[in-house]
């Protein structure tokens, strides 16, 4: 979900006191990136897509998207996982993200080279990556978190990536969010990974 607020503050609130509604809608960990331009991103992790899907439609998740902190808009994409690595450990200083949302036509391609550059996103100080594609696969979101903000701002100018979406059919001109992680919890299963 990208979140526009005006009081991030009072969002931060919001979002902390809605942990049992979050739990009892099947998420299991979260991350919260705070962008330079007031957005939020928030990247929740669940194994049920129906049971999320059910959630977001009831009548108590439109009661708690009314509350005070709220934000004022929201994008949600609703997303499979297809390859996720995170930390052994969580990490002890500041982290960042980066989240890429890619309009594309050849999904197995970007799995591919998803893959084969892994090293690639090592050496930009990447310590934990997602491929999330969407249920009807032309919509897939990247995300990788590090601890270096620099790094992962160049890693989207390498002309490795550059291949790495081509080869996957976007035409879309690269926008990605950065930002500052600020709130983080592990999801308590694992969580598809390859």
């Amino acid at each position: 979900m990208v979140h526009l607020m005006s009081d991030f503050d009072a969002f931060k609130k919001y979002f902390e006191e809605g942990e049992a509604a979050r739990t009892q809608a099947g998420i299991q960990g979260h991350l919260v990136t705070r962008l330079d331009d007031g957005r939020v991103v928030v990247h929740l992790f669940g194994a049920d897509v129906v049971q999320v899907q059910n959630a977001l439609k009831s009548p108590e998740m439109e009661r708690y998207l009314d509350r005070k902190g709220a934000p004022e808009s929201s994008l949600l994409w609703l997303t499979e996982n297809e390859f996720v690595k995170i930390p052994a450990t969580a990490p002890v200083g500041p982290t960042f993200s980066l989240y890429l949302k890619l309009k594309i036509t050849d999904y197995p391609a970007l799995e591919k080279g998803f893959q084969e550059n892994l090293s690639l996103f090592a050496e930009q100080g990447v310590i934990g990556e997602g491929l999330h594609k969407s249920f009807d696969r032309d919509i897939a979101i990247l995300h990788f978190m590090g601890t270096s903000r620099e790094k992962l701002e160049a890693l989207v100018k390498r002309p490795e990536f550059g291949k790495l979406v081509a080869a996957a059919g976007s035409q879309d001109e690269l926008k990605p969010l950065i930002g500052s992680d600020v709130s983080r919890s592990r999801p308590q299963v694992s969580v598809n990974t390859k």
